[in-house]
């Protein structure tokens, strides 16, 4: 019978609550809500981190170039004059991966006293570089701090109004300032119809 009344106990004390005020109530219901967001938050799985994104978008040369292309050839083509254009891109080198690392310098100094005057003094320094490593998708890889984008070698642009002055020039322009290349490093002639 103990059993029975202690079970009814907690319904009378949660029917009593239900019945008083509204703020009983709303802190009741915030409550219970706040248990269960808790409870859910266990559920869900956590995102990846910032660092293991980061290190899967690193961008092949290759990749760099077409998207380097197609950005030229959009721009290229609103221009007064260019019609129908095809870009070639060449790269001085690839692009190039800066890692985040962690330095540690040790330094070690030994002196050999004799009375008053010191007659002998060591001192050596030991440096330390590690990578710093993160969980990826091929398992533990170094953290990229940066990329370094390659350098531009030369430009090719061929268009329909290649063979005007005026269209080349504009092109030319558009293409040094855009790379911030030298005028040298780009070539623009006519499509051939």
């Amino acid at each position: 019978m103990e059993e029975s009344t202690r079970n009814k106990q907690p319904a009378k004390w949660l029917q009593k609550i239900l019945q008083s005020d509204k703020k009983m109530k709303i802190i009741l219901i915030v409550g219970m809500a706040g248990i269960l967001l808790i409870c859910l938050s266990t559920f869900l799985k956590p995102e990846k981190s910032q660092a293991s994104t980061s290190s899967s978008q690193t961008m092949t040369a290759d990749q760099y170039t077409q998207q380097l292309e197609q950005k030229l050839l959009t721009l290229v083509q609103n221009i007064e004059g260019v019609g129908q254009a095809n870009i070639m891109v060449t790269l001085e080198n690839g692009v190039e991966n800066v890692y985040a690392n962690e330095e540690k310098k040790n330094t070690d100094k030994t002196e050999n006293i004799n009375g008053d005057q010191t007659t002998k003094v060591q001192q050596r320094e030991d440096y330390q570089q590690n990578y710093i490593l993160v969980d990826g998708s091929d398992g533990k890889e170094a953290l990229i701090k940066t990329q370094i984008e390659p350098k531009v070698k030369g430009v090719v642009i061929v268009c329909s109004g290649g063979e005007q002055a005026l269209v080349q020039q504009r092109v030319i322009d558009a293409v040094t300032i855009a790379l911030d290349i030298d005028s040298s490093k780009v070539c623009v002639t006519k499509l051939n119809s």
